[in-house]
């Protein structure tokens, strides 16, 4: 018999298929369709089960669904009721997809599987899910099973039993109460984004004290004995509003949430020590209470709360248990495994035999793709790589790693639920004290404070870490201290550390895995569940001495963890991944060639742009550039010289100058004013985070092609260049304004981004040879010129055939209430700022606000363009027009999943004229600006 479970429409959503009691497949559908904690309908992961069955949905013989959405919209309901009309807001915005989903589920599914007939679906409780993916996967013929997570239905923390293939609860705490939404309360708090951001909160910690615990528990929470607690609602928003925290939690705690891009500071570190304190506190009340109800030495914990493993740490040494077992996906990605389970054995009264270690198969249930596979894409994309044999491979590799080198580590089938076990993580040497900041910043671009996690042999476990011999931790899901015997003693120097800095003091032989607590995340590693790994382990100890390796999951921040080995390696070729084992392939970022035409000083250590020099051009007559080490440059046709000063090439060549030029002009105002501005804390992880949030930005990153060749023109200070530097792409940012290019090179140069380089241009007399970019960016620059379509013109001709220009203009509708907002700032002498809409509406501190506001309100000239001369532009130079932000048609919505090179109409007159009417009000927002997308004729 086949039951496929399936949870959605919240975040990670997933799908698992059981075959007679038996899991054969499981996975989240993020991994699929490379949108991180993607909530959708889990259409391709439920493609997956079946094909990995070999089945059709026809031979499906159950479907359950992970809750009961009915329950779930009476919840919505009351508590819109209870707050009215405070809740309008929210209630507005969740309806829509619970009138066209959420209350029709089967329709639902039934689409989803495109089956010929109908069949039964099943709706258990949501904790219920929780509770069945907790116990029946794990060794244990009976078990106390704990559920906390920020809600379900109604409950948000359960208390229960499981019994051979039983399992049944005993205990609840309802909505709003809830633990884990404490948590996601000062998780947002202190900035960090809800459902994404508590792991940041949790690493957080250890940096601060817990200073703030007896004000939470003044104000925020009761906590009984028997872990039962009931929190004040008049410090929370979540109930009615769409932020996590009210006006008089802010009051308490010492003001408004920390802005994403804003420092880190003590404050933070001390609120997030804090919250995790109570909720290491509650946990243990809630587990004492379970062992009194149940009796059982045994304990299962599922629940998004359950994935914080400090707390599990504490609840396993401390605690009156003597086995925990924790669901690997304890999310609501694993309601879909728990779902298919019950259904099983309780529904369907199916006998339950435990299996030694657990029934999980190491949690290993999603895709594989074999050697074959793998060298036929390698081949199509030109990537060098050896094919090892197992032993040679393991040989190599752990050499590798014991150089410090970082692995980017493939094989086998993917792992279900937020963790890379081994399959698809990164790893490295632990002794090695740079490793934690190098796989941070330079690997993962998240910030430098996250720890990570280490994986042991497990019969060495005890001998490292706080852990009974022996001891399983196959889900890295423990936290356990470093043995004291590990630990290196701090010097009076490095003990009046405090907050970050606190990274600079190694802490035991092993500092990469060693948080600054002394604790670490443990993966033990045996021959059952990761047998791949344990050799590579193995040979790694042979070789070192040490049975320790660092893991964390394979992925740039942002996305999920790698699927495919087309993820893998293009996240290989987009961060300092140095090596890149796929199944039996093994490729060195050295030897590839894309890495090396891109990079900066990337040809045997000589002060080399390779990037560069292949598509320079004299600005005066066009000729060749020869470069001379580096720091000058001539040319071969009219010997003109130019000079490296900074790290800018000053390629700057005047053109012929008309009455009522601008140039100079245009240029003092950026030298004076540079814009964007960058504050002195900003790095590429925030970089990233706020170019991400951006629909604009993150999508060119998402779509423009890994290896291609980007130019943009009039670059600022290179934010948009830095960040599309981070992909295996050739980027060349370009500036008339020097200083500007100098705020733009000093962070590359910080951060290390070898693929980026920045000229001082004239786009006038483009210092660039004809047609060699695939993407030419150009906005907000040109009507800056005293010439915009001269300038259209000159820059055009860099664009390869079949490549792509984006230009951004001022709209002549779009500008006149900012014109009006000029007037009076002229009149008022620029006062009364916040009537401008995007400074009251954007949180941003005073060195970005002043150079937004001179840049809007204070400029020496600007001109205004329409949408169909822009389209004129494209279509008299040899473009076509793709795409618009917005759309010509005020009808067709840009949306946030929006392809930006694929075909779009353009609109007639009378709709693009009512597009630009509306940008009188939605485009002054943002400067009335547009942008839009032409590709040129010809090519590919």
């Amino acid at each position: 018999m086949y039951i496929l479970g399936i949870s959605a429409f919240y975040h990670d959503s997933a799908a698992a298929l059981v075959k007679d009691g038996v899991i054969v497949a499981a996975a989240q559908e993020e991994r699929f369709t490379r949108k991180k904690h993607d909530s959708a309908f889990p259409v391709k992961a439920i493609q997956f089960c079946l094909e990995k069955a070999g089945i059709t949905a026809d031979q499906l013989d159950l479907v359950g669904f992970y809750e009961k959405p009915l329950i779930k919209f009476e919840r919505l309901l009351e508590t819109y009721l209870s707050f009215v009309p405070a809740g309008f807001e929210s209630f507005r915005k969740a309806l829509p997809l619970w009138l066209g989903k959420k209350l029709f589920l089967p329709r639902e599914i039934d689409k989803g599987l495109k089956r010929n007939n109908k069949l039964r679906y099943i709706f258990p409780e949501h904790h219920e899910s929780h509770a069945a993916s907790a116990f029946f996967p794990s060794p244990f013929e009976e078990a106390a099973v704990v559920t906390v997570d920020g809600v379900g239905e109604w409950a948000t923390t359960t208390i229960g039993v499981g019994r051979g293939n039983d399992v049944k609860i005993l205990r609840e705490i309802h909505f709003p109460h809830s633990l884990g939404l404490l948590y996601s309360a000062f998780t947002y708090y202190t900035g960090f984004e809800v459902n994404e951001g508590e792991y940041k909160l949790m690493g957080l910690a250890p940096y601060g004290q817990p200073t703030y615990k007896d004000l939470i528990y003044q104000h925020l929470i009761d906590v009984r004995d028997d872990g039962s607690f009931w929190m004040d609602m008049s410090y929370f928003n979540y109930c009615q509003g769409l932020t996590m925290t009210s006006e008089k939690f802010h009051q308490v705690f010492g003001g408004a949430p920390r802005r994403g891009d804003e420092r880190i500071t003590q404050r933070h570190m001390d609120l997030a020590a804090s919250v995790q304190k109570v909720t290491e506190d509650v946990m243990m009340k809630i587990a004492q209470h379970a062992h009194k109800e149940t009796g059982s030495k045994n304990l299962c914990l599922a629940g998004g709360v359950a994935l914080n493993c400090v707390a599990n740490g504490k609840i396993l040494r401390e605690g009156p248990f003597e086995n925990i077992w924790i669901q690997p996906a304890a999310g609501d990605a694993g309601g879909a495994l728990g779902t298919a389970l019950l259904i099983w054995h309780k529904m369907l009264n199916k006998p339950r035999t435990p299996e030694k270690g657990d029934s999980q198969f190491g949690s290993l249930l999603g895709p594989e793709f074999d050697t074959d596979y793998v060298k036929h894409y390698l081949d199509s994309v030109g990537a060098a790589y050896d094919i090892l044999e197992d032993d040679a491979l393991d040989a190599r590799v752990a050499k590798y790693m014991a150089e410090g080198k970082v692995i980017g580590w493939y094989q086998g089938r993917s792992e279900y639920g937020p963790r890379a076990l081994g399959c698809r993580s990164i790893i490295g040497d632990p002794r090695n004290q740079q490793m934690q900041t190098v796989m941070n910043l330079k690997v993962k671009y998240r910030e430098s404070f996250r720890p990570f996690a280490p994986c042991v042999l497990r019969e060495h476990v005890d001998q490292y870490f706080d852990m009974r011999a022996g001891e399983d931790s196959p889900y890295m899901l423990l936290v356990a201290p470093v043995k004291e015997h590990r630990r290196k003693p701090l010097t009076p120097e490095q003990q009046k550390l405090q907050g970050i800095e606190l990274l600079k003091a190694p802490r035991s032989e092993v500092p990469a895995i060693t948080h600054v607590d002394y604790s670490a995340r443990v993966q033990t590693v045996d021959d059952t569940r990761h047998p791949r790994l344990r050799r590579l382990m193995s040979k790694f100890h042979e070789v070192t001495g040490c049975p320790v390796i660092v893991n964390t999951s394979f992925n740039l921040s942002w996305e999920p963890i790698v699927n495919r080995p087309e993820e893998a390696y293009r996240t290989f070729m987009s961060s300092d991944i140095d090596v890149l084992v796929l199944n039996n392939a093994v490729l060195v970022k050295d030897n590839q060639q894309a890495n090396l035409d891109a990079r900066r000083n990337g040809n045997n250590g000589e002060f080399t742009d390779p990037g560069l020099e292949a598509v320079w051009a004299c600005p005066a007559c066009g000729g060749k550039l020869k470069a001379d080490n580096g720091k000058n440059a001539a040319c071969e046709k009219c010997s003109a010289a130019f000079t490296c000063n900074d790290g800018i090439w000053q390629l700057f060549s005047p053109h012929e100058k008309v009455q009522g030029d601008v140039t100079d002009l245009v240029k003092s105002f950026y030298e004076e004013h540079p814009f964007p501005n960058y504050d002195d804390h900003d790095s590429l992880s925030s970089l990233i985070s706020k170019s991400r949030k951006g629909v604009y930005a993150r999508l060119l990153g998402d779509q423009i092609p890994y290896n291609a060749r980007i130019l943009e023109v009039g670059c600022g200070t290179g934010q948009l260049s830095n960040f599309l530097g981070i992909g295996c792409r050739t980027v060349v940012g370009t500036d008339l304004c020097l200083n500007s290019l100098r705020l733009a090179e000093n962070f590359r140069r910080q951060q290390g981004l070898s693929r980026v380089r920045f000229l001082q241009m004239n786009l006038f007399r483009p210092a660039l040879q004809k047609e060699q970019f695939d993407v030419v960016l150009c906005n907000g620059v040109l009507h800056h010129t005293s010439d915009p379509y001269g300038g259209f013109k000159s820059i055009c001709k860099l664009v390869k055939p079949g490549g792509y220009i984006i230009i951004g203009l001022y709209n002549t509708y779009g500008r006149l209430l900012l014109d009006a907002r000029r007037v009076l700032f002229r009149i008022t002498g620029g006062r009364m700022k916040w009537i401008d809409p995007y400074m009251r509406k954007t949180r941003m501190s005073a060195g970005k606000q002043d150079a937004w506001f001179h840049d809007q309100y204070r400029h020496p000239h600007e001109s205004k363009h329409t949408m169909g001369e822009l389209i004129g532009w494209y279509e008299d130079n040899g473009f076509e027009y793709i795409n618009g932000i917005p759309k010509p048609r005020v009808w067709d919505a840009f949306s946030n999943n929006e392809r930006m090179f694929e075909k779009n109409p353009k609109g007639t007159l009378f709709e693009r004229s009512l597009a630009q009417t509306k940008m009188i009000w939605t485009g002054s927002q943002e400067g009335g600006f547009y942008i839009m997308v032409g590709r040129k004729v010809g090519g590919r």
